[in-house]
């Protein structure tokens, strides 16, 4: 299965030096990978797997602590279905093995009577009377430890999606790759199908006092993957094609950001820097808006006031996307590899009203 991914981080909180510079934990995951076929389910249907090695890197000098991790993966091909998910729900202990428990209760009673006497000058005697009792009873028992959530994971959106929910805890640190298991149930001729993958890193910051708990981000991503069947070239170079038109788009738009500001007075340009990230997060919204395809790029009012250059791009990924979708389409005739050749051609849907570049 491929992976065709694209990232938008962003800080949510403040964060020293890195306030105007960027998140303090960044995302990132591959941009190829494969659905490998699994077996049938029950029901005789499809099953595939696709693995989602999603890697994260600490940026900041000085982090704060990250408490948890919230990852949500939703394919948009309602014919993907989650059949089964892993890392499942997982619970550990700071101590290890059970905590034994042992009580003692001692009762003693003690008595004793003496008596000395002497009679006249020829005798003398004593006499002597002493008892004690001592009980003991003793108990001991093993105890469960108390165990705290490392890894939560269950389904959202009726079923729909999957999330996960990643602890920082002794025995795990949230840094690094991690591995995220998806088996979804698919039609038998399915090819391929995007997935939405999104990433959350929180702290909890508690208040003055400790009376109130604020929860803080302290970086988020998002990532569009490309899913395509293990084996099928055709497939793999339709997504490797989407992959590519998605980096361009994303060059493309910081090649803007960077012209636009250039073209600004370095007095201006001074003042605009203090606020670069909120400023860069602002100019590149229509980017997300359309790998999320939440717009189109012929009405977005954003994408329209962009040079002609950057607009082509924008719809050459859409272009390519739509291909990529066509996968599963029902065809009487089989694509074959010189399809692949006729990657780039437009559709009909957006080629009508493609700017032309002079």
């Amino acid at each position: 299965m491929v992976l065709s991914a694209i990232v938008f981080v962003q800080s949510a909180g403040p964060s020293k030096t890195l306030q105007a510079n960027g998140p303090e934990i960044t995302f990132d995951l591959p941009l190829v990978v494969a659905a490998v076929s699994n077996s049938c389910d029950s029901n005789g249907a499809r099953l595939v797997d696709v693995e989602l090695k999603l890697s994260s890197m600490i940026v900041a000098p000085e982090p704060k602590r990250i408490d948890q991790w919230i990852v949500r993966c939703q394919p948009r091909d309602r014919a993907m279905q989650i059949s089964d998910y892993a890392p499942q729900t997982e619970v550990a202990s700071p101590v290890q093995g059970p905590i034994q428990i042992k009580t003692t209760d001692e009762n003693a009673n003690t008595a004793g009577l003496s008596v000395n006497g002497a009679f006249s000058h020829f005798a003398s005697g004593s006499l002597g009377v002493d008892q004690s009792n001592k009980v003991t009873e003793s108990l001991q028992y093993d105890r469960v430890s108390a165990v705290q959530t490392v890894t939560a994971a269950g389904t959202i959106n009726r079923g729909r999606g999957v999330y996960f929910k990643l602890k920082w805890t002794e025995q795990q640190v949230l840094e690094g790759e991690k591995t995220f298991r998806l088996t979804f149930r698919v039609p038998d001729q399915w090819r391929g199908g995007l997935i939405d993958v999104s990433v959350i890193a929180q702290s909890e910051k508690k208040s003055f006092g400790g009376w109130d708990k604020e929860v803080v981000t302290l970086g988020n991503a998002h990532f569009v993957v490309a899913a395509y069947n293990d084996g099928d070239q055709t497939a793999f170079e339709v997504a490797k094609s989407l992959s590519n038109a998605e980096d361009a788009l994303r060059r493309a738009a910081i090649q803007h950001l960077k012209k636009r500001n250039d073209s600004l007075p370095s007095l201006v340009r001074s003042v605009t820097q203090i606020f670069d990230t909120k400023d860069r997060n602002r100019s590149i919204r229509w980017v997300e808006r359309l790998l999320l395809d939440n717009t189109n790029p012929y009405s977005d009012k954003e994408i329209l006031e962009l040079p002609v250059q950057t607009r082509v791009i924008a719809i050459d990924y859409c272009e390519a996307r739509e291909k990529f979708a066509r996968l599963n389409e029902p065809s009487p005739i089989e694509t074959t590899m010189s399809d692949v050749a006729d990657a780039g051609e437009p559709t009909k849907r957006y080629s009508a009203a493609k700017p032309v570049v002079e």
